[in-house]
């Protein structure tokens, strides 16, 4: 396959990865097989622009996303933790975003306390 094929493979396993999501999850939530997804992450096939609207839509991200590569590979795991939390957050309500955040604020006091 095209270089792009298999860069932009990456991009969707990296961003699954990110997000905690299995092949298998992330398949079916765009419906598609998992064999299917396991063939684009290798870069083995060229997904159609409906296909990747999908799968993009299952990550909650814009297709532009896909496109966008770093060559800081620290950053990226730096974010890893934060983007997920993030993205757990999403489609919760302002009141229960406040109260996770109040939790995290609580466990963090606990934490440093106890060092």
């Amino acid at each position: 396959m095209s270089n792009i094929s298999i860069t932009v493979g990456e991009k969707i396993r990296e961003l699954r990865q990110q997000r905690g999501f299995s092949q298998e999850k992330l398949a079916f939530k765009a419906g598609i097989t998992p064999s299917y997804m396991g063939q684009i992450e290798r870069g083995e096939k060229s997904p159609t622009i409906d296909t990747l609207d999908k799968v993009t839509r299952a990550l909650n991200i814009e297709l532009s996303d896909l496109f966008v590569f770093t060559s800081n590979e620290t950053s990226d795991l730096e974010t890893t933790h934060i983007d997920k939390i993030t993205y757990q957050l999403l489609g919760r309500t302002p009141y229960e975003q406040e109260e996770i955040f109040n939790f995290i604020k609580r466990l963090l006091k606990f934490r440093d306390n106890k060092n």
